[in-house]
């Protein structure tokens, strides 16, 4: 009966499609971006949707908390600095457990966990348990982005892979503006409404998530591949090429297994690694991962990577977290209770960052900018936009237009940065080199509350010199790179500089 399957199976494959294929991703260019490719880029789009409406959503339901649970200034202090922990602490751990464990079932996993405790979080009776299921939430939050990103690298052929890395990112501000529509529709304003229901129907996306996954995604065959499971890999490849109706080709096992013992040589030679990880347990294998990322050629790359995060979400975070404050010192008199203003404002704030997206686009497939440039140039931005409003800025239109270039060059660095680490690591450590960079990324939204509320005190527009300043340096270091990623294959063997 197999033997009949077999020669079934080699009855549709015509003779004139046979290749011969040296690097994995070579077979994925000859897949192409299709079907199943796109069912991988709604789910990451998906994720990318429950990360910005989550974020979005905790900050919106912020006064109507206070008004009716009397939630205290410290309270909503600690519930902001418990938040960014989380993120910290899931994806420092995701990376090593998608490496472990594989991507698929990760993703699943958080996905499920995420949609439970957003829907059990928005029925708790009061702020403490409330405050205990959306630190679980945004946990999952920060273990799935990272896993996310890993999954759709290793799945999108070499050509699409820069376009598609970036467009992801509109599903950021989509999940954004998805949470402001659903406070209009709920919240007459930010002090009444429905906000249960505004928190539930945000976390539509981790459930559709969840569903899709189970029965559409399938596990990444280059993490087979990282880790030895030939069969497997083989098995999945030809499951794409049905789910894409594309024509097979005639792939011999000894492809995969050649294509599998270069990608395990470079993880031995690259790293001096002796170390099998399928027999270590979690934390050994934890402790492992960060290693490789501080050892031999890496070392350079790993910090320069974990400086930007840092730079990425201390500014981000700070410009979303400081601009309200900013405008009521501005404007002391204005009225507190129109909520319904400050709507729209978030509203415009986040459709500023859409065309971030169509930028990023074309810049990072030009050759001349590539990533690493992309990237110097959004820090420079940010750098000498930051340094303007610190040293010019007194309000008024001025103030403003700053603020959208601001809020649009970190957007573009963040954006691009995604890409770049995805494609700067090689398999078998990129789950792990995208976790840690996100949770030293996170370390700057922990901090950043703490800096920007005490130096707000002593200047208005003061924050906004520091996030130039580190901005700068940012942008210096990202000229110590040793080389960019553009038409890059992904297990290309990084030599030491």
């Amino acid at each position: 009966m197999q033997h009949k399957e077999d020669s079934n199976l080699n009855e549709t494959i015509d003779n004139s499609t046979n290749q011969e294929f040296t690097y994995f991703d070579e077979i994925l260019t000859y897949i192409g971006f299709r079907k199943y490719q796109i069912y991988v880029f709604i789910i990451v789009g998906l994720i990318g949707m429950c990360d910005g409406g989550e974020t979005q959503a905790i900050s919106i339901v912020f006064p109507i908390l206070e008004k009716e649970w009397g939630v205290s200034d410290s309270q909503k202090s600690l519930l902001g600095s418990l938040i960014y922990i989380g993120y910290f602490v899931g994806s420092l751990f995701s990376g090593i457990f998608a490496d472990k464990y594989g991507r698929r079932s990760s993703l699943i996993w958080a996905s499920g966990v995420m949609f439970v405790c957003a829907i059990i979080g928005a029925f708790m009776p009061n702020f403490i348990s409330y405050m205990i299921f959306r630190i679980f939430l945004v946990t999952c939050v920060g273990f799935i982005i990272p896993v996310s990103f890993s999954m759709l690298a290793e799945n999108t052929p070499l050509k699409s892979r820069g376009i598609v890395l970036v467009t992801i990112g509109f599903f950021y501000t989509a999940g954004e503006l998805t949470v402001c529509l659903l406070t209009y529709i709920f919240m007459p304003n930010l002090v009444s409404g429905n906000w249960r229901a505004v928190l539930c129907w945000a976390s539509a996306p981790a459930l559709i998530t969840f569903l899709i996954s189970n029965f559409l995604l399938l596990e990444s065959p280059r993490y087979h591949l990282i880790k030895g499971n030939v069969t497997q890999a083989s098995e999945v490849i030809e499951k794409i090429f049905q789910l894409n109706n594309k024509k097979a080709v005639l792939i011999p096992i000894n492809t995969y297994q050649n294509i599998s013992q270069e990608l395990i040589k470079q993880e031995r030679e690259e790293q001096g690694l002796q170390e099998d990880l399928k027999d270590k347990s979690f934390f050994a294998s934890y402790f492992i991962q960060f290693r490789k990322l501080l050892k031999n050629q890496f070392i350079k790359i790993t910090l320069v990577v974990w400086y930007q995060w840092f730079v990425n979400t201390f500014v981000y975070a700070g410009v979303t977290f400081l601009l309200p404050l900013t405008l009521q010192k501005l404007n002391p008199d204005e009225p507190q209770d129109d909520d319904i203003e400050d709507i729209k404002v978030i509203t415009l704030s986040c459709l500023g960052e859409i065309p971030v997206i169509f930028v990023a686009m074309i810049i990072v497939n030009i050759k001349i900018f590539g990533r690493k440039n992309s990237l110097f140039l959004s820090y420079f931005g940010v750098g000498l936009v930051g340094l303007l409003i610190a040293i010019i800025a007194n309000g008024g239109y001025f103030f403003a237009s700053m603020i959208f270039f601001l809020k649009m060059f970190i957007s573009f660095s963040f954006t691009v940065s995604y890409q770049f680490v995805s494609e700067l690591y090689p398999t078998y450590m990129r789950a792990s080199g995208l976790g840690f960079a996100s949770s030293v990324g996170r370390l700057g939204s922990i901090i950043m509350p703490w800096i920007v509320v005490y130096i707000n005190d002593i200047g208005t527009f003061l924050s906004y010199g520091i996030f130039g300043i580190i901005a700068m340096v940012a942008a210096i270091a990202t000229l110590l790179l040793p080389f960019d990623t553009y038409q890059r294959e992904l297990d290309k063997v990084v030599t030491k500089q």
